[in-house]
């Protein structure tokens, strides 16, 4: 069994546990925790004030006189960690209505109705309960442990789905709602993924160039990015079909809105030759790529996507095109769209309408719009809000690499570390040197 699926196993069975407890004992186990700490608190207390009397380190002094406060705090007032579990959920939900209320406004504002009923009663339910959860004195903490309980349960099903081999010779993806990782887990999966692979590197451990399952050559490829600072940690995602990458963001920095997480959508098609190089060289991405296999309706679905997408945008030109500023790179360099069109020619487009005229970085993102083409596909990477992330097709499609007849047959990792690309499965199998 492979480290993956080991550890997928190990997390459903713990958290499956974990969580049929919550529901069936909830104040047991609340009580059991808040003892626990308790007890933790004042072993800590005593040891933090010995290590002072010994060492005279104001560090371990410091240290325990706030585990000292911690342990009083408790004690003194035990319906705090309810409290803080409530304002955390209720905080959660009232953000989460938030980012579907914009959604919901952004949609009207662009004349695309299709889904406003959905987004509204998702806006509506989320402010409700969390307004419950923050303001309502009566809501009793049995009810919160068993909530939690059921959802450790859900989470225990989804780690012991993906440990099942699965990919029978028949196997093939459909449509559904997928148990997802929680969005801030998932947010941060990519640049864990590239801490971890540096972290192997510089061990000096083995990895492997390129990795594939197939002779056969994926048409259509997935591209999860990761860089060094600020949102590139998050992550961005783009996909090529056939030698011709697509990626769309908020690429316009005139209709930036809302801190730069709201802008007019816009998207470029580049040759992948010319891509991956300069995501690598200039911008200092990493890149994790999943190829994907195709049969011949695939294919033609794929294709009426992209024709989709070109029947509904028009040519839109960077400030260096519209300034014809090609002698006076420097001035327009920190400019991302006019950097990448300098240096590799890349095209910009704009949605005339529809789901993509405007970007919203928690909303209609660049996931959003790599899903249109892989749900076309049957890819069900859907969680309940409908929002996902790159960090969340980096978990599916690292889960369907795994699976023996899955169509995603190859999978690779480019970096500019060694100056060469090095096999996601650096963090899957070391042991296999290229």
């Amino acid at each position: 069994m492979s480290s993956g699926r080991s550890f997928d196993l190990t997390a459903g069975v713990v958290l499956s546990v974990l969580g049929s407890v919550l529901v069936l004992l909830p104040e047991n186990i609340y009580d059991l925790i808040l003892n626990l700490a308790l007890f933790i608190g004042f072993f800590n207390t005593i040891y933090q004030l010995v290590q002072y009397i010994l060492k005279k380190n104001l560090s371990d002094l410091l240290f325990g006189l706030l585990s000292l406060a911690f342990v009083v705090i408790l004690s003194r007032w035990q319906e705090l960690p309810e409290w803080f579990i409530r304002v955390m959920f209720g905080t959660y939900l009232l953000c989460s209505a938030v980012v579907t209320g914009i959604q919901l406004v952004l949609d009207v504002e662009d004349s695309y109705l299709s889904r406003i009923a959905g987004l509204l009663f998702l806006t509506a339910v989320y402010g409700a309960l969390g307004f419950v959860l923050l303001f309502s004195p009566d809501l009793d903490t049995t009810i919160l442990m068993q909530l939690f309980g059921i959802y450790f349960v859900v989470m225990g099903i989804r780690f012991f789905m993906n440990a099942l081999p699965g990919g029978g010779k028949n196997y093939h993806w459909k449509r559904g709602r997928r148990i997802m990782l929680p969005p801030a887990i998932s947010a941060i999966l990519p640049d864990w993924f590239l801490k971890h692979i540096n972290e192997t590197m510089k061990k000096g451990e083995p990895v492997i160039l390129h990795e594939q399952k197939t002779s056969r050559r994926p048409q259509l490829q997935v591209m999860v990015h990761v860089g060094p600072k600020g949102f590139q940690k998050i992550g961005h995602i783009s996909f090529a079909y056939k030698g011709v990458v697509y990626s769309y963001g908020n690429y316009d920095s005139d209709s930036f809105r809302l801190n730069g997480t709201i802008g007019d959508g816009v998207f470029f098609n580049l040759a992948a030759e010319d891509y991956i190089p300069n995501m690598l060289q200039v911008e200092k991405n990493t890149i994790f790529e999943f190829g994907i296999l195709l049969d011949a309706d695939q294919e033609q679905a794929v294709e009426a996507e992209l024709a989709k997408m070109r029947n509904n945008s028009y040519r839109w030109y960077t400030k260096i095109e519209r300034s014809d500023g090609y002698d006076r790179f420097n001035q327009f360099e920190a400019d991302y769209p006019s950097r990448l069109h300098y240096r590799s020619g890349a095209k910009m487009y704009k949605f005339k309408g529809g789901k993509f005229r405007t970007y919203w970085a928690l909303g209609d993102n660049c996931a959003a719009f790599t899903d249109v083409v892989l749900g076309a596909l049957g890819a069900d990477v859907l969680n309940i809000r409908g929002i996902i992330s790159p960090g969340t097709y980096l978990d599916f499609l690292q889960t369907e690499y795994l699976r023996p007849n899955s169509p995603v047959v190859t999978r690779t990792i480019h970096t500019l570390a060694d100056g060469s690309a090095i096999s996601s499965d650096a963090f899957g199998n070391p042991d296999r040197p290229c």
